[in-house]
């Protein structure tokens, strides 16, 4: 399959509007029923500035071919295509208004395509000079010769580490800035290991490793050698780079929403829980995973900085992985304008971003606003809960821990510690994860969900999130009750897809046993010293009985990065003295293992050994181990002590 499926290139005039000019190498299949592309594909407002950017989503039909604008579970292929376009505003005095607009687009699968800007914009700077097609044909056969992937495999042609299952992308996504960084650079027999390209693959030697780990190709265009950056995964409704996010404007942009404010007394009991108090980032996270229509406007603003705060949102909400089938299910148009109406109103859900302030004053088309202008937002008062007026001044829950772990961690970490971009990722992945297993509760395993004729066994009773107490969990739940079952809903509908549902984390004796649930028990009993009726020697017995082979010991290990410490106060320990987050701050879940090195119990001693052996013998586990031993030398002679006894 060609990298690009198609170029286009698109102009304004001021007594035409605007129109597509030329498509390469063909017309788009089903243009007939797009006929608003041009529209989207040149913004409102482009000439107020210099140049910007679109984005939107096509659906192949897989009976007639044909590009449509609305996916279709049924008639639909399973990933949307992207696009993508730049667009030049050249001031120029022979043009009415004294300018002249042209838009260069691609439609591509690859979801990093930002990637592409500099050698789009070579590309289109030399097409508005003189008109010249022949350059865009080039572009076109440019980028096709190129093979992005990350090895060659005659029998199985595909993207960037396509065969590495979605526990293993995550669990490799998690720990990479960790100093499995300098072995992934440095040791290119370590790094093909880890991201599987095997004797039977052939590394793919146009790609070169980066710093930042990832990949650069060189792109020969119009008589340049140009680089262009290429994941070191690819992850699921991941638009850009996980680790290395391509927009600079990341962190300003994060920090711009948590700095809006809620506007008006408008109250939802699906998305502000909290009642006035309920913080913008919760009701945004909220707002998705109980399916509302969700508008980000801004008339002052690019629609490039629209499509980025979008993106920024999705990241969020998908937590790298956590999370899939939003860009396909949920319906996501980073730029629409008022012609698309019909189209939104077709939709049970949607993520769309306008610069049209005509939107703002006509609250029936969504549910919640997201002003980025006023940096505000506003609930429809299509959804607004009858009582509002009555409780404005009540605080309708107390915070849940959860999100107050999540809040004081990410603002500690934006706003009081140079953090990396990493660090803050691996946050919002923990918070989706556990506000999921929240939602699920004990229903983390459904058949329902998991259509399999495997005869699953549960090895230990005990699913869901943990609570610390029977009181604690009727409150927490309660809060978030109605967003339990709105998202259960969804889930069952296919409109979201949990992809660490407990049966898809079995061995290969079709065992479960849910690891976060007893890990997270287990530290709770270490934290608080409890006189728990958890049975510690029949938690670890059970985890190691789990434990038979590569598969169970990385979904072992990678349930200890996802649980997040108790508190973000290892975070203000670090900050205060100005040092760098240990290996320990990064990953609880692996100290609450290694402590129990020292634990009184010597047949739980004895199990914890045996995991940490079974744990050396992983190609991947081993080499996290060793890390983590090496960081703390207590923990290194206790273990070195113990299996020469």
């Amino acid at each position: 399959m060609p990298n690009l499926e198609l170029i286009l290139t698109a102009e304004f005039h001021i007594d035409k509007g605007p129109s597509l000019v030329y498509q390469y190498p063909h017309e788009i299949p089903g243009l007939q029923n797009l006929y608003f592309l041009p529209e989207l594909m040149l913004p409102d407002q482009i000439h107020k500035r210099s140049e910007d950017y679109t984005l939107f989503l096509l659906y192949r039909n897989m009976i007639t071919g044909d590009f449509q604008y609305l996916y279709n579970k049924n008639t639909c292929e399973p990933d949307p295509y992207f696009l993508y376009t730049i667009v030049l505003n050249l001031h120029n005095d022979e043009y009415k208004r004294g300018s002249q607009v042209k838009s260069l687009s691609i439609i591509t699968k690859i979801p990093y395509f930002k990637n592409f800007k500099p050698v789009l914009m070579i590309c289109l700077d030399s097409y508005f000079n003189n008109n010249n097609f022949d350059v865009v044909k080039e572009l076109y056969r440019s980028l096709n010769e190129k093979d992005f992937s990350m090895s060659h495999d005659p029998s199985d042609i595909g993207g960037s580490s396509t065969d590495l299952s979605i526990v293993k992308k995550i669990l490799i996504s998690s720990v990479l800035d960790l100093p499995i960084n300098d072995k992934i650079y440095y040791d290119e027999s370590f790094r093909n290991k880890v991201l599987g390209i095997g004797k039977n693959r052939i590394p793919n030697d146009t790609l070169f490793i980066r710093k930042d780990l990832s990949f650069n190709s060189i792109v020969n265009f119009n008589k340049m050698n140009i680089p262009i950056k290429v994941p070191l995964l690819n992850l699921p409704d991941t638009i850009g780079d996980y680790l290395n996010p391509t927009d600079l404007n990341f962190k300003p942009n994060l920090i711009n929403i948590l700095n809006s404010k809620l506007s008006g007394d408008l109250l939802n009991s699906e998305m502000t829980v909290y009642g006035l108090q309920t913080p913008p980032i919760i009701i945004l996270i909220n707002a998705v995973l109980t399916g509302k229509k969700i508008l980000v406007l801004s008339y002052d603003n690019s629609s490039g900085y629209i499509i980025d705060h979008i993106l920024l949102i999705l990241k969020i909400v998908t937590g790298g992985g956590i999370l899939s089938g939003i860009l396909t299910n949920y319906n996501v148009f980073p730029i629409i304008d008022v012609s698309k109406i019909d189209l939104l109103e077709q939709c049970d859900s949607f993520i769309a971003g306008t610069i049209n302030p005509f939107f703002k004053h006509n609250d029936k088309l969504w549910d919640l606003m997201y002003d980025l202008d006023a940096n505000e937002l506003i609930i429809s008062s299509n959804i607004a809960d009858s009582s509002a007026t009555e409780v404005t001044s009540e605080y309708k829950n107390s915070i849940i821990s959860e999100d107050a772990r999540f809040l004081s961690s990410l603002q500690l970490s934006i706003f009081n510690y140079n953090d990396d971009l990493t660090t803050i990722q691996l946050i919002f992945r923990r918070h989706i994860n556990e506000i999921v297993r929240i939602l699920l509760s004990s229903k983390n395993f459904n058949s329902d969900l998991f259509p399999s004729n495997k005869d699953l066994i549960l090895l230990l009773d005990g699913i869901g999130y943990f609570w610390s107490s029977d009181t604690t969990k009727l409150l927490e739940m309660s809060c978030y009750q109605l967003i339990s079952k709105k998202f259960q809903d969804l889930l069952y509908m296919g409109k979201f897809t949990y992809n660490l549902l407990l049966p898809n984390l079995s061995n290969e004796l079709n065992l479960m046993i849910d690891l976060h649930y007893h890990l997270q028990s287990l530290s709770n009993i270490s934290v608080v010293n409890t006189n728990s009726k958890i049975n510690e020697r029949e938690v670890w017995f059970n985890i190691l009985k789990f434990l038979i082979s590569g598969k169970s010991l990385e979904i072992f290990l990678l349930t200890t990065y996802l649980i997040p410490p108790s508190s973000s106060t290892s975070l203000q320990s670090s900050s205060a003295h100005g040092g760098s987050l240990t290996i320990f701050d990064k990953n609880k879940g692996i100290e609450l293992l290694l402590i129990n090195l020292f634990n009184y119990d010597d047949q739980i001693k004895s199990n914890v050994i045996m995991i940490l052996q079974e744990l050396q013998d992983n190609f991947l586990c081993g080499w996290c181990l060793d890390l983590f031993l090496k960081s703390n030398t207590v923990y290194e002679i206790a273990f070195n002590d113990l299996i020469n006894e």
